[in-house]
Order: C-alpha cells, then sequence, then structure tokens
C-alpha cells in the first residue's frame, strides 16, 4: 500500500520510539501498537526486523548508508568514492563475479533504505536510462535491489571533468568552448525527442573526456512528458525532501513549483553556457533554510541579475582570453544567444535546444543570428548605440541589455581615469542626489524612493547657476556604503543631497539631508511627514531648500500650470520609470504595463502618455516587438499625449529621437527640439542631447562637441556619452582627446558597443598600429569589430587579411551593415565601391547613414560630385540656423 504523507510522518515519530529499542525488544514493540497505528505495522515490523525488502511499504530510516571500499553491492565490488548529492552517492565498482571486467559509476541512495517515494525516483530512473542511447549521454548498463533493499544503478564510468574545468586546463577559448556545448545540445535534444527533459543540467553533470568528447550525466530528477502518472506521490516527495533541482541552475517556473516542459532545460543550458563564458553565475540566489524550506516560503529566494561586466571582472578561471575580453565578447549577438536562452518566459527562450545550437552555429559561422532583433530593427539599434544620450533611450541608460535589474557597474576611481579626462575641480555652486533609500517596512517602495530622487534632479537642473549631476552617474552609487566625500569626489561635486522614504498606504515620512562634501557636514536637514497627496508640496520644498542654502535661482516647476495629478496614477507612472531605467526585455515590458495602468485610472494623464510612447520606441528599437508595430503604437502614444499637454517636454524629446532615427525628417526633429526650448528654455540636459545629436548630423561639430562637453561634466559616470562626444572628436581630427575620453569611457563599461572599435581606428590615425589591432580585436560587436579590423589591417600592409575579413562582411552582413562596408572601401580609397555601398545603405535605409556629413571614415568622398548629391538625397545641404 501506499502510504500517505500523514502516515509518513506517524511512522518517523514512531521509529524514533523504536529504533532506541534492542532489537530483541522491537517485536514486543510492535505488539503492543495502538489500534490507529495497526495498519503501519507491516511497514513498521519490515524496518526494524529486516522483513523482505517491498517497494510499496518501505519507510525511511535516518541511519546513512555507510559504505566502504570492499563491500559488495549486488554483484557490484565498491572500488572508491566517486562523489555524493543530496540523495545519492557514487561509487567507482566492478563486477565481483566476472561476468565483464569493465568498471561502472555505482549510484546508490544516501539512506539505508528508503521509503516508497525515494525508491520511486530510483525507479524512474532506471526507466529513463533505458530509453537513451547516445554518444554524448553516459550509458545505463544495469539496475537492480540488493537483498537488504538498497537500489542501485550501475552506470558507464566516464573518466573526464567538468565541462569549465576541462576548458580551463586546456586553455580553451570562446569558440572552442561553444563547440563543446553543441554536444551537450545534441544529447539535450536526443533526448527532449525522446519525451525526458533533463531537470537538472549543471557543471557537475556535463564531463568531457581527454579526448574532448562530452558525456550528460545524471538523468535521476527527470520526468517523462508523458505517461508518468505519479503526481500526488511527487508532490509527497518534494514537500517532505524539497525539490529536486539545483536552485542556481533551476528555471524560474521549476523554483516556482510550476510544471516543467523541454523549456526548462533551455534555461538552465543557458545558465551553464553564461558560467562557461563569463566565469560566473548570472545570477545570485538567496535562501532562508533549505530548499525544501523555499518550496514553502517561496518568498524566502531572491533572484537578482548582476551585469556581465561585474562577472567577467571575477571570473578568475577562465583561461583562453582576459578578462576585459570576456567581458566585451558577452555582448552583441553572444550576449543575445545567451539572454535568450535565460528569458524569463518560458515562450521567449528558444523553442528547442536544437535552435539553440543553430544559433550557436551560426555565431560560430559569422552569420546573422536569429536571436537579434530583425534587419530594420538592427539597423535602427545602430543609431540608439551610437546616439544613445540623444534619444529617449538615454534616460534609461543601463548595465547589460539583458539582463540587469538594479546592480550598477563599480565605477572607477578619478586615480585610475586619464588626466586629461578628469573634471575640473568642483565648483561651489555643484550637486548630485543621491538614490533615496527605501526605509518602508515591507521594502517594497523602491520605485518611489527612485523616483522621488529623480524629481528632485529634474527640478535641481531646471537652475541654470547650479551644476546637477545626471541620474545616470548619481545612481551608480545605489545601495552602496562609500564614504560621502568620494562620492563626491568621483562625480566633482561640492554637495549631495540624501535621504530616505518610509511609505504606508497614504502616509508619507521623508527625510532629506543636504551634506557638504568637504567635511561631510550637514548644511540642512528636514523631516517631513505627510499624506501621499502632498508628495508634489513636498518635492517643491525640498528643491527650494536646497537652492536656498546653496544661493541659487529655481525655475517656476511646469507642474504648477497643470492640472492635478491623480496620486495613485503618479504611483504607477513611477512604477513604469523604475522598470524603464532597467534597459531590459522584461523591464520594458514591465513599465508598459505600469504606464497602461495609470492611464487607465486617469486617461488625461499626459505624462503616462508619453512614457508609454518612449517604452515602445525603445522595445522597437531593441527588437523586442516588431519594429513597425512598436514605432506606430509609439507616435499613437506620444501624439496623445501633446494633445493632452502641447508642451510636454518628455513627449517632444522621445518625437525628435524618432525623426532623427527612424525618419530623417531633421525639420521635424527641429520643429519639435524649438518646442522643447519654447516649453522650458532651462531645460538643459534634454535639450541640449537634442539638439548636439542634430548638429552633429548636420557636420556641425564644434556646437556639438561643446554641448556635450557639457553633458559629460553633469553626467561623468555615464559611458555612453563619453563614447558619443570621443566619436565627436575623432570626426574633428582631435585624436588625442577622442582617445583618452575612449578609454575612459571603456574602463567604465568594458562591455561598450562600437567603444574598442572606435579607440582602434582612432588609434590608427595617431599611428600607434598595433595598440590600435589589440582594441579592435576585443570589440565585441561583430560588425563593429570587422570593418575596423579590414582598416587596421589595410593600414598594416596586410592586404590579403584585410579583403578577406571585408569579404566575408559583404558576404553575410550586407543587410545590415553596408554603411560601415562603405567606410572600409572609402578608407582604402575605392571611392566607386564605396558608393555603391552608401547607394545600397541609402536604399535599405540604415540609420547609420545619418553620420554621412561628419564621418571622418568617409573623407576620401567629398570632393566628388556623387557626395554632394548624397547629401541632398539625404536632406542634408541646408543646415538649420544654430541648434544648441
Amino acid at each position: 500500500m501506499a502510504l500517505s504523507r500523514t502516515q509518513m510522518a506517524r511512522m518517523d515519530a514512531l521509529l524514533e520510539q523504536a529504533l532506541e529499542l534492542a532489537r530483541e525488544g522491537r517485536e514486543q514493540w510492535l505488539e503492543s501498537l495502538s489500534p490507529d497505528d495497526r495498519d503501519l505495522e507491516p511497514a513498521l515490523r519490515r524496518a526494524l526486523l529486516g522483513d523482505a525488502y517491498h517497494i510499496e511499504t518501505l519507510p525511511k530510516l535516518t541511519e546513512p548508508a555507510v559504505l566502504k571500499a570492499g563491500d559488495l553491492i549486488g554483484p557490484y565490488r565498491l572500488m572508491k568514492p566517486l562523489g555524493s548529492g543530496g540523495m545519492a552517492q557514487v561509487w567507482l565498482a566492478q563486477r565481483a563475479d566476472g561476468a565483464f571486467q569493465r568498471e561502472v559509476a555505482l549510484k546508490l541512495p544516501m539512506l539505508s533504505s528508503l521509503r516508497q517515494d525515494l525508491e520511486s525516483r530510483f525507479e524512474r530512473e532506471t526507466q529513463i536510462l533505458a530509453r537513451l542511447e547516445h554518444p554524448n549521454i553516459a550509458r545505463l548498463y544495469d539496475a537492480g535491489v540488493t537483498a537488504e533493499g538498497l537500489p542501485y544503478l550501475a552506470m558507464e564510468f566516464v573518466a573526464g571533468e567538468p565541462l569549465a574545468a576541462w576548458c580551463d586546463r586546456h586553455h580553451q577559448g570562446i569558440r572552442e568552448r561553444l563547440r563543446l556545448v553543441l554536444q551537450v545540445l545534441e544529447a539535450v535534444q536526443y533526448a527532449h525527442g525522446r519525451l525526458v527533459i533533463h531537470r537538472d543540467l549543471k557543471p557537475s553533470n556535463i564531463l568531457v573526456t581527454e579526448a574532448g568528447q562530452v558525456r550528460l550525466l545524471d538523468f535521476g530528477v527527470a520526468k517523462l512528458l508523458a505517461g508518468d502518472g505519479e503526481d500526488e506521490q511527487r508532490t509527497q516527495l518534494t514537500e517532505v525532501y524539497g525539490r529536486a533541482l539545483t536552485p542556481d541552475y533551476a528555471s524560474p517556473e521549476q523554483l516556482r513549483g510550476d510544471s516543467v516542459d523541454n523549456a526548462s532545460d533551455i534555461y538552465s543550458l543557458g545558465v551553464v553556457l553564461y558560467e562557461l563564458l563569463a566565469g560566473s553565475r548570472p545570477y545570485r540566489l538567496k535562501a532562508e533554510g533549505s530548499i525544501a524550506r523555499m518550496e514553502l516560503n517561496p518568498a524566502a529566494a531572491q533572484v537578482e541579475r548582476r551585469p556581465s561586466e561585474q562577472l567577467a571582472a571575477g571570473a578568475g578561471a577562465v583561461r583562453g582570453v582576459t578578462q576585459k575580453q570576456l567581458a566585451r565578447r558577452l555582448s552583441g549577438d553572444l550576449d543575445a544567444i545567451v539572454m535568450k536562452a535565460l528569458a524569463a518566459d518560458p515562450a521567449e527562450r528558444y523553442a528547442s535546444a536544437a535552435g539553440l545550437a543553430a544559433d550557436l552555429q551560426r555565431y560560430l559561422a559569422d552569420q546573422p543570428v536569429q536571436a537579434r532583433p530583425d534587419r530594420i530593427t538592427y539597423r535602427f539599434g545602430k543609431f540608439v548605440l551610437r546616439h544613445r544620450a540623444g534619444t529617449a533611450a538615454a534616460v534609461a541608460a543601463a548595465a547589460l541589455a539583458t539582463a540587469a535589474l538594479q546592480y550598477a557597474a563599480t565605477p572607477s576611481p578619478r586615480s585610475e581615469l586619464p588626466a586629461a579626462a578628469l573634471p575640473a575641480a568642483a565648483p561651489d555652486r555643484s550637486i548630485a542626489v543621491l538614490p533615496f533609500v527605501d526605509m518602508s517596512e515591507k521594502k517594497d517602495q523602491e520605485y518611489f524612493s527612485d523616483g522621488l530622487s529623480e524629481e528632485l534632479i529634474d527640478h535641481l537642473s531646471h537652475s541654470s547657476d547650479l551644476r546637477v549631476i545626471a541620474r545616470t552617474s548619481s545612481f551608480q552609487f545605489k545601495g552602496k556604503n562609500e564614504d560621502v566625500r568620494m562620492i563626491a569626489s568621483k562625480l566633482g561635486v561640492a554637495h549631495l543631497l540624501e535621504g530616505s522614504v518610509r511609505k504606508s498606504g497614504k502616509e508619507l515620512r521623508i527625510t532629506a539631508q543636504l551634506i557638504k562634501a568637504a567635511d561631510g557636514s550637514h548644511l540642512w536637514s528636514q523631516t517631513y511627514d505627510r499624506n501621499l497627496d502632498d508628495i508634489f508640496k513636498v518635492q517643491d520644498e525640498i528643491a527650494a531648500m536646497v537652492a536656498q542654502e546653496l544661493k541659487v535661482a529655481l525655475a517656476a516647476s511646469q507642474r504648477a500650470s497643470n492640472p492635478p495629478v491623480n496620486t495613485e496614477a503618479y504611483g504607477w507612472v513611477l512604477q513604469g520609470n523604475f522598470y524603464h531605467a532597467t534597459y531590459s526585455r522584461e523591464g520594458m515590458a514591465r513599465a508598459v504595463e505600469a504606464y497602461r495602468q495609470a492611464i487607465k485610472i486617469d486617461p488625461n494623464y499626459a505624462l503616462a502618455w508619453a512614457r508609454l510612447g518612449s517604452a515602445y520606441y525603445n522595445q522597437a528599437a531593441n527588437g523586442w516587438m516588431p519594429s513597425s508595430d512598436g514605432i506606430a503604437k509609439a507616435r499613437q502614444a506620444l501624439q496623445r499625449a501633446l494633445r493632452i499637454d502641447p508642451k510636454l517636454v518628455w513627449a517632444h524629446y522621445t518625437l525628435a529621437g524618432m525623426h532623427m532615427s527612424v525618419d530623417w525628417d531633421w525639420r521635424a526633429a527641429k520643429s519639435e527640439i524649438d518646442s522643447i526650448r519654447e516649453a522650458e528654455p532651462d531645460n538643459r540636459r534634454q535639450l541640449a542631447m537634442a539638439a548636439a545629436d542634430l548638429a552633429s548630423i548636420f557636420g556641425r561639430l564644434d556646437e556639438a562637441i561643446d554641448t556635450y562637453r557639457k553633458l559629460v561634466d553633469s553626467n561623468p559616470l555615464d559611458a555612453d556619452t563619453m563614447s558619443i562626444l570621443a566619436l565627436m572628436l575623432f570626426n574633428a581630427n582631435r585624436l588625442q582627446e577622442s582617445a583618452a575620453l575612449s578609454r575612459r569611457a571603456l574602463q567604465l563599461s568594458p562591455n561598450l558597443a562600437s567603444g574598442s572599435s572606435q579607440l582602434g581606428v582612432t588609434l590608427l590615425y595617431l599611428g600607434e598600429n598595433d595598440a590600435a589591432l589589440r582594441a579592435i580585436k576585443s570589440e565585441s560587436d561583430d560588425i563593429f569589430r570587422n570593418c575596423a579590423l579590414s582598416i587596421a589591417y589595410w593600414a598594416a600592409g596586410r592586404r590579403a587579411e584585410a579583403d578577406e575579413v571585408l569579404h566575408e562582411l559583404e558576404r553575410k552582413r550586407s543587410d545590415i551593415a553596408a554603411y560601415n562596408i562603405a567606410q572600409v572601401h572609402a578608407y582604402r580609397g575605392d571611392v566607386d565601391a564605396a558608393f555603391q555601398w552608401l547607394d545600397r545603405a541609402y536604399r535599405q535605409r540604415d540609420s547609420a547613414m545619418s553620420e554621412i556629413a561628419s564621418d571622418r571614415l568617409l573623407e576620401s568622398l567629398r570632393q566628388d560630385s556623387r557626395f554632394q548629391a548624397m547629401l541632398a538625397r539625404m536632406k542634408l545641404t541646408g543646415a538649420p540656423s544654430r541648434l544648441v
């Protein structure tokens, strides 16, 4: 008979009593059982008196199975232990009866005998492994149960090392590691094709032989996708022992206790792949108590994403490439592949292990991967990468796309930055608003405390007398316990504003302190006990007090002239902003839902519509929704916002970015910039970003550079803004300044897309060919890397290698890299070919065409009449009046 959970618990209690008795006293004890416990007598008798093994009633004994070399387990003699896990131990063994001489890995339970549920787990493994016969899966040779009731599995003994250890010892690089992963994927696809999922894929279950062949081990916690009929029993098993999984590699649905399918294995493979490449896992799992405790209390587990640059920086075990190269290579196509496998939603992962394998093979062949956005989106995304600060994406700048929720990369100390790039001594009228701390009881108001901090940054930025650090830089210190003087030194400010928020329902307590960085003294401190409806008044009061202390003037808030905002809808907008700032697929989707919720509460909330439009814009730019759909939805939302509030800066700012990146409608972009200037003439940051990008597009580099210098000064830890300025300096032939700024940006963000190739090309123009080549080879994006590499080989006289890289680009990337290919031909002096590729880029609406007027790599084309004709086609011949 099968025992219920209540019966098993009662049996445990009875066994604790009986095991204290001598063997001769146990029979009498069994005879004295109460009538209520009589149904347990057969199982108790077998456990206590050694009756014949019976799978249905075998109880749990608490003593571990103590084994030693030389013991006989069925026909096998134990030789030496190989390892152990939560429920099983593995021994090297050999047949004692001489039936065959090969060594086997003998798998045995940790306990001396088992209850039905654990025994069933071994029985399932036998059934599953018997179905699998694949060169990359360890074979099952034999299975049985000893006379004492101890089940065993005799499996192929694999003389190998765990995957990562083998790669490290053999100094395997990225491509070699990926080829080994392809073997793993073949095995997993084979198993999935036979309705078997593994459910515990992890490095220790993937061994590599000395010959480099992968063997996948341990299907002991797998289940059949159909026909296993053990739901009730599995539920009892899980409640008592916890889930049969390794939490650090388990999928979100597996951790939640949901049903799992092939997609769960894909997720685990994503974790394995990430760790193999970066040397550390992409998630940090915190759990209170055991896995069983986590099963019963899901809130005890918190999964936190860490940026890949932090992981790679600590990946000391990975060999074959440098840590800086690793960090950079975990972006671009390879990053897209890994992050697709790691998608929180199973529907967004690869549909099969074969699909993941196919994308890895495309990556190895330098072909476009399916994990990347569609072609239109990819070209659009290149504009976002190059002009990130000039689009709505800039305000939501974050760490690794794919992937990071709240941990920003640790900024480099100022002493490590190039001297030419260090900010000047902090002016007295300068301030950074640090993220306010969520002090709410449930710690669930982080979005609100972040929102308050951003609102204060915005308020203070409206003073023409005050230098205010942008959110991207000040939020680098979120959650860090650094000395205020060190923070101020890194940000180049004389003052810091910090505080905390405690929110319960509609009750608020906000504390704010203004600190003088030189000595850490408090210039002003105030606590506000208010109702949520007073939040805007509190923001105004704090900003006014700071302005008073620093003796600066603040412009009147635009909010004063607008209709009152529903505070519940405002809360949803703050939540949307919080998720928007993660700049991840999941975060942007959650932002969209939050903005929609705000609009549902208040359909006339203009800012909610504008923020929704911005989120749609970013989803389209990054391929997180079809580009045409995203752009259309963004336009509709932004137009709705402007019908409600024609002066809303955020809507004009986002539209300006869309006109530049999507429409190539410079007049429309200029009109949006003028609307920003008219609505908020003191809005320095958004107005400057949009205007400077448009000035650069028209080749007016001095205007753009002057503005971007101020933007870098107000955002000293934002690598994206620095990279844009470095490109402008390169195009303006200010090469030493450009190289210094590129190095500083790469110190802050080693993953920076196009950052290494840009530095490399600049070094080429400075005559530092060897250093240029080293920088270019570490570029993460394959298009930027190969274009720059072809240029570098050509400059070094390595013409055959230059041709090979260029021809490979032309064969495989002509659909999305026509402009980049034109740059290479122009550098080489192949003028006719360069114009052919520029024409192709124009017809493909490659967003990089917006760089044509200022691009120094096209210098050899400028005297040709076809160049002026192309400028006319792009409507770049009649530059508007001063934009900045």
